[in-house]
């Protein structure tokens, strides 16, 4: 038969295997299915950057060894053979490395990042790096070397960010798993857009070293997927073997095990409202919008409850913790414009690094990237370095917020005894091409606390002209510090109940 009945699924990794102990010939065949789908869509999409030509060729090699392994009975090491798409921040020996920036399109490095080195070693295939919102700096998938993705769903709106790229290849069947990188909202925006999985870890759970930099203290790599449990698996190879950074060591893990099934999670009320411009008001296209999700959320909620009676939603009102709007802490908490120089820098400058550009002033100075991409992250430093550095005042105000942050979060976690937080990712749908940035996403609580946080599918949105099966909404959860994998079980019950994952129509 020359279509393979397994061809018309969504692959996962364990069926992956399955098939394999079976035919290991279906690893260079789901290789050649991805490729031929990325031909096929992706100069509409624009979802990728760099194909890896070697890919075909390293999956045939694997069949040896898949046979050996199959011969001898042994398991296979948990990414044996499986195609991986990377966001083009993490560091790759055998590719260039680019985030998304002209200036750096030629870049090379020495070795692979660490994860990226922990991922092949685990079996996997590096099939491409795909695009990002030039530098990650916004969420909206726009670069000057890979251009504006496409959202699968609804080819006039962005996929999120800013691993949109990461998010729209995998929602297009263009790879089995993948990775990006999460500052504020970018591992699971694109998962709220693209109606899939993005799971950002606990913060210092998996090694950043190789990867692009924009915030120390912010910054963390994490899996995306079409499932959680795949998503677990190749969370499972990205951590760090002892599971947590030096900075974090002293830190008592905040996970409780309650007897049997029992789960408590807080509606995070604040979170379902639209957010409001400086002078108070909101656009009416986005009223509407976020009725829409509101709704989604809602019913969501309302599914779970019922059909799993070991977890109880607890309403947490606004007046019961301080204020937590995007806003505020964009405002009084968000590190990025203070670090994003000096450690860009120091990335540029280490000597596994081959690049043209040395410096942030470089790259401004050539004028090779996007200004349509670029926000105060990226010119903060240049203009202002006295303000914007790690020895100023303003910088020193901004960690002191962020602890006085985490403590009140914490305080709201053990006063209603939660296991979670719930809340719409976005409330509002992923914005139209040609918008400057994606407001209305409620991520920055889980990047500036340091908490595991994860989207998964909730629904979709009417169906319109240029969404024939509606745009996707995130339900995103949040746990307790170090909690990942008690999070990863209570989204995996959480799926199961609202199966909100369809494929793309993308023809």
């Amino acid at each position: 038969m020359d279509s393979p009945a397994w061809q018309s699924e969504e692959m996962t990794i364990t069926k992956f295997h399955e098939l394999l102990h079976i035919d290991p010939s279906i690893g260079p065949k789901l290789v050649k299915k991805y490729l031929e789908a990325i031909k096929q869509h992706d100069g509409t999409l624009k979802a990728l950057i760099t194909i890896n030509n070697a890919a075909l060729e390293t999956a045939i090699e694997k069949i040896t060894e898949t046979v050996t392994l199959n011969e001898t009975n042994k398991p296979f090491p948990p990414l044996h053979s499986v195609p991986i798409i990377l966001k083009d921040n993490y560091s790759t020996a055998d590719l260039p490395t680019s985030a998304g920036v002209k200036a750096l399109q030629n870049l090379r490095t020495k070795d692979d990042s660490e994860v990226v080195s922990q991922l092949r070693a685990a079996g996997a295939i590096i099939l491409a790096k795909a695009n990002l919102h030039e530098f990650a700096l916004q969420g909206i998938t726009l670069s000057s070397l890979g251009g504006q993705t496409l959202n699968p769903y609804d080819k006039t709106r962005t996929p999120g960010g800013s691993s949109g790229g990461t998010g729209a290849a995998l929602a297009a069947n263009f790879g089995l798993v993948g990775c990006g990188t999460d500052t504020m909202n970018s591992l699971r925006s694109p998962a709220s857009s693209c109606g899939i999985v993005g799971f950002r870890p606990s913060t210092g759970r998996v090694s950043c070293v190789g990867i692009v930099p924009v915030s120390q203290t912010q910054d963390t790599a994490g899996p995306m997927g079409r499932s959680v449990a795949d998503v677990r698996i190749l969370y499972g190879v990205m951590k760090r073997p002892d599971g947590r950074d030096g900075d974090d060591s002293m830190e008592g893990s905040e996970a409780i095990h309650r007897s049997g099934r029992q789960v408590r999670l807080g509606v995070l009320e604040a979170y379902f409202q639209p957010e409001m411009h400086a002078d108070g008001t909101v656009e009416m296209e986005y009223i509407a919008e976020n009725q829409i999700v509101r709704d989604i959320i809602r019913l969501s909620l309302d599914s779970i409850q019922e059909q799993d009676s070991d977890i109880t939603l607890v309403p947490i009102a606004p007046s019961s913790h301080p204020d937590w709007s995007y806003g505020t802490l964009l405002a009084k908490a968000d590190t990025q414009a203070f670090e994003f120089k000096h450690y860009l820098d120091e990335f540029l400058q280490s000597p596994l690094v081959s690049s043209t550009h040395r410096s942030l002033e470089s790259i401004a100075q050539s004028g090779d990237f996007n200004p349509q991409a670029m926000t105060h992250v990226f010119s903060a430093a240049l203009e202002d370095p006295e303000t914007f550095s790690l020895t100023s005042e303003a910088y020193r105000s901004r960690l002191e917020y962020v602890a006085a942050l985490k403590e009140s979060v914490k305080q709201c976690f053990d006063k209603y005894d939660l296991d979670a937080i719930v809340y719409p990712h976005q409330t509002r749908l992923p914005v139209k091409i040609g918008a400057k940035k994606q407001s209305g996403r409620n991520g920055v609580l889980a990047a500036l606390t340091g908490r595991p946080a994860i989207c998964i599918p909730a629904g979709r949105s009417p169906k319109t002209a240029s969404a024939a099966l509606g745009i996707p909404v995130g339900l995103e959860l949040m746990g307790r510090r170090w909690g990942d994998d008690e999070l990863l079980d209570i989204a995996e019950r959480a799926e199961g109940i609202l199966k909100g994952r369809v494929v793309a129509a993308l023809y």
